[in-house]
């Protein structure tokens, strides 16, 4: 669907902005220390930036199939029965995203107010990215099961990495 084109796109462009804000704010840090006039602010602003970069990045590799698995014993069992562990594994994975979204919002709405040290921004903005990923999480994690049904989950070439890495090429090709 064009829309999840643009939200994949849009998500890939946020990470790679807050990851180019991390990367910026620790060097501004480190010349202004070292030219004698530190940045207080510079450290609040790498939190930031650093929290969200892991957030969406996690959302992204979760969606291309690319977090690190350990199935050595899921491996040894039987098609169906790898196919029933990742339903089993969903069916517990979706209601805990869903508990974290419901308390990271009442977390965040609860730090609204407090001050992000020097930089004058406000603390839920940090524990804003628990909510809004878990709810994106599910989202992947959704997709993924309708996109290519149960095999994704349990069988790591399901997905193939020049497959997808080329879709997603494709993608962004459209976009621009």
């Amino acid at each position: 669907m064009r829309i999840f084109k643009i939200y994949d796109w849009i998500e890939t462009v946020l990470a790679l902005v807050a990851l180019a804000g991390l990367v910026l704010a620790v060097l501004i840090a480190a010349i202004g220390r070292s030219l004698g006039w530190p940045v207080a602010a510079a450290p609040q602003y790498a939190q930031l930036a650093l929290i969200w970069a892991c957030m969406l990045g996690a959302d992204i590799a979760l969606r291309q199939g690319e977090h690190i698995r350990v199935s050595a014993l899921a491996d040894m069992l039987p098609r169906k029965a790898r196919a029933a562990l990742s339903l089993f594994g969903i069916a517990l994975i979706l209601p805990f995203l869903a508990f974290i979204a419901w308390h990271g919002w009442h977390l965040a709405l609860g730090n609204w107010e407090r001050e992000l040290g020097a930089s004058g921004l406000s603390y839920g903005l940090v524990t804003l990215a628990l909510p809004i990923t878990a709810v994106m999480i599910a989202i992947s994690i959704v997709r993924r099961l309708v996109d290519t049904g149960l095999a994704a989950f349990f069988e790591p070439d399901a997905l193939s990495d020049t497959t997808h890495r080329a879709d997603a090429q494709h993608s962004a090709e459209d976009l621009l």
